[in-house]
């Protein structure tokens, strides 16, 4: 079997969370919840990580392919420098925008989903895979 890039798994768990979180919070909004100003804020966080994990990063081996306009948003996160690039960053950020999202039940699940994303990009430091830019020339090492 190969070995496991932790990376790309943590990459398309955060981006399945924070449409999950985007989902929740339309329904919490909508259905005029109790606490429904939590789901606003699930609706913002959710935009947000899917903007931030929509780039997909360069394979360590192998290719992968590009999705449909990540160019765009590759030049969207390029601009915030290392503090996008670090999965210590990204980790610590997931975890704090996770913990909002539990206290509506329209939310948890993004809450729960996006908070193993966070143990996932620790695991990804652990074994050390790195962070790789969707541009060759880019590749930085998570420290």
């Amino acid at each position: 079997m190969g070995k496991i890039e932790w990376a790309m798994w943590a990459n398309e768990q955060a981006l399945a969370s924070g449409l999950i979180l985007l989902t929740g919070g339309i329904v919490g909004v909508a259905g005029q919840f109790r606490g429904w100003q939590f789901a606003a804020y699930a609706i913002a966080a959710g935009a947000f990580v899917c903007l931030l994990e929509y780039p997909r990063s360069k394979r360590t081996k192998g290719t992968s392919v590009e999705r449909t306009g990540q160019y765009c948003f590759t030049v969207c996160v390029k601009s915030f420098g290392p503090l996008t690039r670090n999965y210590y960053v990204r980790a610590f950020l997931h975890a704090a925008l996770s913990v909002p999202a539990g206290f509506l039940l329209a939310t948890v699940l993004g809450c729960v989903c996006l908070g193993i994303a966070s143990i996932i990009y620790l695991a990804a430091i652990e074994v050390n895979t790195g962070t790789h830019s969707s541009k060759e020339g880019d590749s930085q090492k998570a420290r």
